[in-house]
């Protein structure tokens, strides 16, 4: 590489090994293809010469693509992208920061190369809990009290300003006026859905929606669209159409729709398949073209990235939109990209993978996360459900069962991020082709993201009610006990804990489950 660009390394063994034996610590970047300010700090702090030669003569710089390594952003990120962060050689963290500029930059680096420690990682210490939580309607009720709490009044969503969408709160509510018929709660999530689709978040040229507003009245979006974002959207506008009868969140759900296919859909794996890119970079001058400018204007990158957790998300949504809108097309295509996720997504180390990297037929399938799993088991009841096809349901059984070997917490309930192994805890090194495992710095600790349980808490509940097979149920119920203690630390965003709880307590009265030796979850809780 240039002598006038920063040597970037993967992370990985290699990095952390030239680290020790060089007697340099590691200059982290966990950066993003949509992210506007990671592009500035590329252009600015990256590009500057004296950064550039002090990174590469004082540090090992490593880059990692946030997307693509979500056990480390989950691990490492300093409250926002980018991130930039020194580590000793062991992976742990002596300073940490997001966006500066040059100047900062470079003072910001003196600084952390003079400070002689890393910072303690805080864990929940493992104790014995005194009493497996009740599941009822009053927890679900003590998650949506909190909702309430931050719930604005005057413009919709959650909190002040930024703002970003949420939908699992909106499924919450929803959820509780169909039971309780109180209409406090569907005005909450009518007037949020409302805010969302007349305000700017949404792009009423190109369609779809940014992933947040840095407005409390949702205006000034940040202008990146990612896939994720937008398939979650049209579940919940679709559900919310299907809930109301309002002809308004139809049409919102439409130009979702049409965004994924008209910007987002590109080849798969094989030849004839069509998934969907991960993301579209901000770019706010473009954004603030009228209809005709734009028509004119280079539309935002790409990222061509093929996911597994988001395709499946937007697989869900095309089937449920297929029912809607009474369009054969769109269920048709939901499942032909399930087989597609099915045939050409699986990781060489068992279960899903994560990404699809190169081209074509040349693309490779990389990594497998708890995410990739429990969303595809979602899609593949969503296509049962809605197609009866028997090896739908084979294939939900089977991916249930690889989630718990490889990610299951046999002891106290509820899965790991990362997957599980005979021999260590930790997922191979990605720049280490002998398929080694490694557990540097963070990822020696283990976690259990609230939202990736609570996908698979209502997978096993539908999954039970499917196969009459009470072990998914008791599975499902020993995750949301898992779960239960951490979250009144999540505040609002318990929410899609709450929305499990209320399925799971939908699907039949609660009966205790079978109580093992039970500890509260160890968590990261250091965020900067």
């Amino acid at each position: 590489m240039a002598e006038d660009a920063v040597r970037w390394r993967p992370w990985g063994d290699k990095a952390f090994a030239q680290a020790r034996a060089e007697g340099k610590r590691v200059l982290l970047s966990i950066s993003a293809s949509w992210c506007h300010w990671c592009h500035v700090m590329d252009g600015e702090s990256f590009a500057h010469p004296e950064v550039i030669r002090r990174l590469n003569a004082r540090f090992v710089p490593v880059r990692v693509d946030s997307d693509q390594r979500p056990d480390l952003n989950s691990r490492y990120n300093m409250g926002g992208w980018p991130t930039v962060a020194v580590l000793d050689a062991d992976g742990n963290v002596i300073a940490g920061e997001t966006y500066l500029p040059p100047g900062q930059f470079l003072a910001w680096l003196d600084s952390a190369s003079q400070t002689s420690s890393p910072r303690p990682h805080r864990t929940a210490a493992p104790r014995e809990a005194p009493a497996p939580p009740v599941l009822d309607h009053a927890l679900v009720l003590t998650v949506a009290e909190q909702l309430e709490r931050v719930y604005d009044r005057t413009f919709g969503g959650l909190g002040s300003a930024p703002k970003f969408p949420a939908p699992w709160a909106v499924e919450l509510l929803l959820l509780l006026h169909a039971r309780t018929g109180d209409a406090k709660w569907q005005v909450m999530a009518t007037r949020t859905l409302d805010a969302m689709r007349e305000g700017e978040l949404c792009d009423l040229i190109d369609g779809g929606f940014f992933r947040y507003a840095t407005g409390d009245d949702w205006s000034a979006p940040h202008t990146e669209k990612l896939l994720d974002v937008n398939a979650r959207l049209l579940s919940i506008y679709l559900n919310a159409h299907r809930a109301t009868g309002s002809i308004s969140y139809r049409s919102t759900a439409q130009a979702v729709l049409d965004y994924l296919f008209s910007s987002l859909a590109v080849e798969g794996p094989a030849a004839g398949a069509l998934w969907f890119a991960g993301s579209q970079a901000a770019d706010h001058d473009y954004y603030e073209l009228d209809q005709e400018e734009r028509l004119e204007a280079q539309a935002p990158s790409i990222d061509r990235t093929l996911y597994v957790d988001r395709n499946a998300m937007a697989v869900s949504a095309l089937i449920e939109a297929g029912e809607i809108f009474q369009k054969p097309d769109y269920r048709e295509h939901g499942l032909s990209l399930l087989e597609s996720l099915w045939a050409h997504g699986q990781s060489p180390d068992g279960g899903l993978a994560h990404y699809c990297d190169g081209g074509g037929d040349g693309r490779r399938m990389t990594g497998g996360y708890l995410a990739d799993q429990v969303w595809l088991l979602r899609a593949l009841l969503d296509a049962c459900e809605a197609a009866g096809h028997r090896p739908w349901l084979e294939r939900a059984c089977a991916t249930a069962s690889v989630m718990d070997a490889r990610w299951g917490d046999d002891r106290a309930g509820g899965f790991w991020d990362l997957p599980t192994g005979p021999n260590e805890p930790d997922r191979p090194d990605q720049s280490d082709r002998s398929g080694r495992k490694s557990a540097t710095g963070l990822l020696a600790i283990r976690l259990k993201p609230l939202e990736e349980n609570a996908v698979a808490a209502i997978g096993l509940t539908r999954l039970a009610r499917l196969t009459g097979e009470p072990r998914y149920r008791r599975q499902a119920g020993r995750t949301l006990q898992a779960l239960a203690p951490t979250i009144a630390g999540y505040k609002q965003h318990a929410a899609s804990f709450g929305v499990a709880l209320e399925r799971f307590l939908a699907s039949g009265a609660f009966e205790p489950l079978e109580q093992g030796p039970t500890r509260l979850p160890t968590r990261l809780d250091d965020r900067s």
